[in-house]
């Protein structure tokens, strides 16, 4: 795809994101203020001018703005005073409002003004479980088998001890049900010790692993500092396809074949399989099996790739495709779905809360934390793969809208959680001085309110800073 095409994809991919997730958590205040009776004055989807605007018969006015790069609500009160209310302000603002303070947000009980506050994350929580539900139900779920199908060289989890065919049961007291919650569940740990249970043989074994830090080098010419055990997926070493003409070809090897050894030293894995081919001179004797009975095929051995890792050398040298990745594939029911999506929305929220926690007990880097620049990036890579390698523009069209919603859905927690951080402007600082409110029978000072929003916004304004950082430099690993 050229560059214009590209950066429009991007584009499109982040705006359908945000406006999303941070319109669908706007509603959560919407909706939560008008069922305790607040009025809302307005609803923006977008912000800067206006390009579209009704009134609703309840008085709210709904307008489409020109950058729709989320939005707000703005409940009747919300300005001067009522924006940083103590009890003195709260009483001029009702003598001004009179009969309308009733429909005010400040006036009502905090237990009120709790729920309409929270109800922003919690909408963004129902969403992810609502889009990690709906595509398991419409299309299953294919997850990796957490199966080890290569160990790397001087990896942790080579010093470890651990070896193909091992599979992972559980990570600090989490279960593995997938390979996917083995790369998460480390990049979360960060530099601590791992508590790793692992089967093998059909005994559990129980080992303590801390992941190495390395630079990882993705399809798009980025690179990141990601915590790594130092292991693969499990491949069957069984030959899905042979390439016309290749040397495996000449030699006879067929689909459905299964490596047994080369050279006579055994082959568990189709990873393994490949390896000893990246290492092979030109010739390898290889046994395998085929209708029940051994065989053992010389073949010569095509010249190595000169851009080691682009592909697999069993393809590159040989001309062999393995029969893919062990993957198990299941259908849900709509009661397994929803408890699919509460699952799938608590490991994203805890892989997230531990990673935090990690940064702040200085376990893991800050380097991973994301900005807008972060997530439009993600957003166009992931729109960039997904219209990869598809025939006609429908399968492209869908693999990009179910990829960009199930991404949505992680974001999505990502938003609901960082507005639960009790930092004074965002939504969990209101809850933490309402709780406060609760306790003292009166709201926290102006004066002090203030202070504690000028804290949280440098803090925020902070967190930003790191996270564009993070963003550039990534950026710019891609050109330099």
């Amino acid at each position: 795809m050229d560059l214009i095409g590209s950066g429009f994809l991007t584009i499109f991919s982040f705006v359908f994101l945000i406006s999303i997730v941070v319109v669908i958590h706007e509603l959560g205040h919407y909706w939560a203020g008008r069922a305790c009776g607040v009025h809302a004055e307005a609803f923006s989807m977008g912000f800067g001018p206006t390009l579209v605007s009704w009134r609703d018969k309840r008085g709210t006015v709904w307008r489409v703005a020109a950058f729709p790069l989320g939005g707000y609500v703005k409940f009747l009160g919300d300005a001067g005073a009522a924006s940083e209310p103590d009890s003195d302000k709260l009483d001029q603002l009702r003598a001004q409002m009179g009969a309308a303070a009733d429909r005010c947000y400040h006036f009502k009980p905090i237990w009120q003004r709790a729920f309409i506050t929270a109800a922003g994350p919690i909408a963004n929580f129902i969403l992810a479980i609502f889009i990690f539900a709906s595509l398991v139900l419409t299309l299953g779920n294919r997850e990796l088998q957490p199966v080890v199908g290569a160990v790397v060289p001087n990896s942790a989890a080579a010093e470890a001890g651990i070896e193909i065919g091992d599979r992972f049961v559980s990570i600090d007291g989490r279960d593995v049900d997938t390979f996917n919650d083995i790369m998460r569940m480390v990049i979360s740990g960060g530099s601590s010790e791992l508590d790793v249970v692992i089967e093998r043989d059909g005994s559990p074994i129980s080992l303590q692993i801390v992941a190495q830090r390395n630079n990882v080098e993705d399809e798009f010419g980025g690179s990141r500092r990601l915590p790594q055990l130092g292991v693969q997926a499990y491949s069957d070493p069984v030959i899905g396809g042979v390439v016309q003409g290749s040397p495996a070809h000449a030699a006879g090897f067929e689909a459905g074949d299964r490596i047994l050894a080369v050279d006579g030293a055994p082959v568990r894995s189709f990873q393994e399989f490949a390896n000893r081919i990246d290492g092979a001179a030109e010739r390898v004797e290889v046994e395998i099996v085929r209708d029940g009975e051994n065989r053992i095929i010389g073949t010569d051995v095509g010249p190595p790739t000169e851009t080691p890792g682009t592909t697999s050398p069993a393809f590159s040298r040989l001309g062999l495709v393995s029969t893919g990745l062990m993957v198990d594939y299941r259908r849900f029911n709509p009661i397994e779905a929803i408890g699919y999506g509460f699952q799938q929305t608590g490991a994203v929220v805890s892989t997230t809360v531990d990673y935090v926690g990690n940064i702040v007990t200085g376990q893991a880097s800050p380097e991973l934390l994301n900005g807008p620049l972060g997530i439009a990036t993600a957003a166009g890579q992931v729109a960039q793969r997904s219209i990869d390698g598809h025939d006609n523009a429908f399968n492209a069209a869908r693999s990009l809208l179910i990829n960009l919603i199930n991404l949505a859905g992680v974001l999505s927690v990502g938003l609901g959680l960082v507005n639960l951080l009790p930092i004074p402007i965002l939504d969990g600082g209101h809850l933490v001085y309402y709780a406060y409110e609760a306790v003292a029978r009166r709201p926290l000072s102006m004066k002090a309110q203030a202070l504690g929003f000028r804290v949280g916004l440098v803090f925020v304004l902070g967190m930003m800073l790191v996270a564009t950082w993070n963003d550039l430099n990534y950026l710019l690993g891609q050109i330099f």
